[in-house]
């Protein structure tokens, strides 16, 4: 009979130890910055820099300008550099702002909240995929 109890009480523990291993990979699968992908969208938005290089080019302009100029005509060349510079500066500037992609995600998290997530690439993530989100980005796994 007491052989019968010892048995009987290491059945219990092993039943226990494995009930304990499978709430444990539960919970590893599960995190508080994990969740599921339910939208996916890309938006366009126009680069929001203003005049920084109308700005940066009237610096090198009027800088190129005073080194060439020299006695009284060294005002007008450094003058003349800044605008020149200034102009060639927003041209290039005005070419690279145009619109530019990124992409929204929408996410299910595992703790019940919704985030919403945007970032310049889309690394292959689709509707329905699990992420992780860490540092303002998502991650696959």
């Amino acid at each position: 009979m007491k052989a019968l109890n010892y048995m009987m009480m290491a059945l219990v523990g092993i039943a226990s130890t494995v009930s304990g291993n499978a709430i444990a990979r539960h919970y590893d699968r599960s995190c508080g910055n994990c969740g599921t992908v339910v939208a996916v969208e890309q938006v366009s938005h126009k680069d929001s820099h203003l005049g920084a290089g109308t700005a940066i080019g009237a610096v090198a302009g009027g800088l190129l300008g005073h080194t060439i100029g020299k006695g009284s005509g060294r005002t007008a060349a450094t003058i003349g550099g800044a605008v020149a510079g200034g102009a060639v500066g927003h041209v290039v500037e005005k070419k690279n702002r145009d619109r530019r992609y990124s992409w929204r995600f929408s996410v299910n998290m595992d703790n019940g909240h919704r985030v919403t997530i945007t970032q310049d690439d889309n690394p292959d993530i689709r509707s329905g995929d699990r992420v992780r989100v860490s540092d303002g980005r998502l991650d696959r796994f």
